[in-house]
């Protein structure tokens, strides 16, 4: 459990090529309310955990500075 938040707390300060910084904070905060919600459900965390793993590295390329535009 506590790997899948770090991962998911790593996304949400990544950012994206072909993504602007405020899609990719949208998509992390989204993907955090999606596992909690799937608690218990092995495959469903696994498969959210994987996600999470292509959107930090979509997003690696923003710093935490883009993400104060965002709203």
């Amino acid at each position: 459990m506590k790997k899948v938040l770090l991962v998911v707390a790593m996304g949400a300060f990544l950012f994206s090529c072909g993504k602007s910084a405020c899609d990719c904070k949208t998509e992390s905060e989204e993907l955090v309310k999606e596992m909690f919600s799937s608690m218990g459900d092995e495959s469903k965390l696994k498969e959210l955990q994987d996600k999470a793993e292509d959107l930090k590295k979509d997003c690696e390329d923003f710093k935490e500075a883009d993400y104060k535009e965002c709203k």
